[in-house]
């Protein structure tokens, strides 16, 4: 049959990952027995690296998730140890791409929390944590490290506040408070010199981060419901999902310099989660996954012409999902030509399984076009350098030449000196020597040191007890405190409730037989039977409370016995005498009585301070023991 000249051929786009397939792993390789949190927050509750997997586990109270080796497949321990730092419930996890070991978390409570995880593995549950940040007001809902530099994290809270921060010394860089609603995601381009919100007043805006000047602004999805956004790479295209005014699942292109009009929009379905975007810039493909849906989506990206998104494949499972981890391309096994990995954990259940997406090739070599060189664990910039205004990209490494016994490729490009700047390039910069992590601002509590032990006797001498009376009249008011110190140093209190009451039956005995003396003698002149009264009594009251030498206390009681014969203030003229009731002098009982009730306070809070650090060297001790006996239970 005969065909027209000027009709076209079909064609068949051609394309290297038209048959890509998602591979779900064995049952005996997956991670099962997790109590995944059932928070309905869309944040990233799943992260993996080369090392580790990270899962928000549920708490009853505060914040706690679990940390894992890639190689502890199968049942998970119960009582496997978790990282409990947080006040509040955990919404999303991020590792740090340029170290492994660490790992950033967001709570409720409000903080950013940055922890250090051994090469091994945690052995117990760790709450001591390397860098605290604090800023927001609310809770933090996403975190976001910076793809090239080392130690800045961007955070976005429920406070409409979006905050970078330094992590080596734990103090913010820029607050950016130009949301005036609740922020629904935040991403970064490819070097790090623009990142990009979607916001509940349904606006994308494009910020430039060390100013915090709004490049591009404008609405994206009309829908009601949760809208994500995520930069294509290095060609200066967003991609954003989110619901139409039907309530349709939308998909959309737009410039990066102009958010006035989209690209492209796709509508998806009409399903009821939100599509979480995840964008692989080496294979120029985007993958969808809905939070409660059990299928995956991907397309191919297209920057140079329409239509921009092309529709490959999609992933069924029949359990859906709650969350997706992606594991970084240097983590990936080239030999099964995986081009991206998930970690999905299942809504219900307790089961974390990970998928692997495959190109189909019979070759068994390393497949050069679809590995290409891939961003690398390194820094190409400092943070003092990038607040200078310097830009670069990522470093590249190969996946196919990797350090034996490691999982680390080799650097591909290096890191040349910008002729702008005047910051040195490090000799150890661009090498696959790792640097050395500088002192951070703010470090985690360290245990208690122990104080000095103080022996504590059994008994109780009456002339020692320490609380002195003032020396004169002339001086009512207390010492400093370094006297109050001497004489908590010098105070012995009785160990038991015996010892004590004996020592109050011994004074009251004391006080009483004064009395009875001062009744049987005959009766004298009423000033001079008021001014012996006055010295028995204080007599008692040296011996009982003074901790002065006898001299020290002879030349007091000579001083006083002046002072009570000729009593005068600093004018020289006489003043009122104290009122007395039987022969005793109350206002000095009742100083007394407050001064000694000062210092046995001031004891009480040494012993309660004692008791503490017992308690923590008691556990610290009791830790290794535990573990041991877990470890031979099992």
């Amino acid at each position: 049959m005969p065909t027209d000249e000027n009709e076209m051929p079909f064609k068949v786009r051609i394309s290297k990952f038209r048959h890509v397939f998602g591979s779900p792993y064995r049952e005996q390789d997956c991670y099962k027995n997790i109590a995944i949190t059932r928070n309905a927050h869309d944040g990233s509750f799943c992260a993996v690296n080369s090392k580790f997997l990270a899962i928000v586990t549920e708490t009853s109270g505060g914040g706690s998730f679990l940390v894992i080796l890639l190689t502890e497949v199968g049942r998970v321990d119960v009582d496997h140890p978790r990282i409990t730092g947080h006040r509040g419930p955990v919404v999303d996890l991020k590792f740090n791409p340029f170290n492994d070991n660490e790992i950033a978390s967001c709570s409720d409570d409000g903080t950013v929390k940055v922890w250090y995880i051994p090469s091994e593995g945690l052995k117990v549950d760790t709450y001591q944590w390397k860098v605290d940040l604090h800023g927001h007001q609310r809770r933090v809902d996403y975190i976001e490290w910076h793809p090239t530099v080392q130690n800045l994290i961007l955070s976005a809270g429920l406070d409409h506040q979006v905050v970078l921060w330094n992590v080596e010394r734990a103090e913010p860089i820029q607050v950016y408070r130009c949301h005036p609603d609740a922020i629904q995601s935040i991403t970064w381009n490819r070097n790090g010199s623009l990142f990009a919100t979607t916001c509940k007043d349904k606006h994308i805006r494009v910020i430039e981060p060390r100013t915090g000047r709004i490049i591009a602004k404008g609405i994206a999805h009309l829908g009601p419901k949760t809208s994500k956004v995520v930069f294509l790479g290095d060609t200066n295209r967003l991609l954003s999902t989110g619901f139409g005014k039907q309530f349709e699942r939308q998909i959309s292109i737009w410039n990066a310099n102009d958010l006035s009009k989209p690209l492209a929009v796709e509508t998806v379905d009409f399903s009821a989660g939100a599509l979480i975007p995840f964008y692989d810039h080496d294979t120029r493909t985007v993958y969808l996954a809905g939070k409660g849906d059990g299928n995956i989506r991907y397309y191919e990206v297209n920057d140079q012409a329409e239509p921009y998104l092309h529709f490959l494949s999609e992933y069924k499972s029949s359990a859906p999902q709650r969350c997706l981890g992606v594991m970084p391309k240097i983590g990936l096994d080239v030999t099964r030509n995986e081009i991206m990995r998930f970690y999905k954990l299942f809504a219900t259940g307790s089961v974390c399984e990970p998928i692997s997406m495959i190109v189909p090739r019979k070759a068994e070599a390393f497949q050069l076009d679809i590995y290409p060189d891939t961003p690398g664990p390194y820094p190409a910039l400092t943070p003092d350098e990038w607040i200078s205004g310097i830009d670069r990209d990522p470093i590249l490494v190969s996946m196919k030449d990797r350090i034996e016994g490691t999982n680390m490729p080799k650097i591909t490009t290096y890191r040349t000196l910008d002729p702008t700047a005047s910051t040195p390039v490090l000799p150890h910069r661009g090498t696959t020597q790792r640097t050395n992590q500088p002192p951070i601002a703010e470090v985690a509590p360290t245990p208690k040191q122990n104080l000095p032990e103080q022996s504590i006797p059994s008994s109780m001498s009456m002339e020692k007890i320490s609380m002195t009376m003032p020396q004169s009249q002339s001086q009512p008011h207390p010492q400093p405190t370094s006297k109050g110190l001497r004489k908590i140093e010098s105070l012995k209190m009785p160990a038991t409730s015996i010892e004590f009451n004996n020592v109050r039956d011994k004074f009251q005995n004391q006080i009483s037989q004064q009395q009875q003396q001062q009744q049987q003698q005959p009766s004298q002149s009423s000033l001079n039977n008021n001014n012996n009264q006055n010295r028995r009594n204080f007599e008692v009251k040296k011996k009982v409370w003074s901790v002065d030498t006898p001299e020290q206390q002879q030349q007091q009681q000579e001083q006083q016995q002046q002072q009570q014969m000729y009593p005068t203030n600093a004018n020289g003229h006489h003043p009122p005498s104290p009122q007395q009731t039987n022969g005793i002098d109350y206002r000095q009982v009742y100083l007394k009585q407050q001064e000694e009730i000062q210092s046995l306070r001031e004891l009480m809070t040494l012993k309660d301070n004692r008791i503490r650090i017992l308690e923590d060297e008691l556990r610290l001790l009791k830790t290794p023991y535990e573990h041991r006996e877990n470890e031979l239970i099992r």
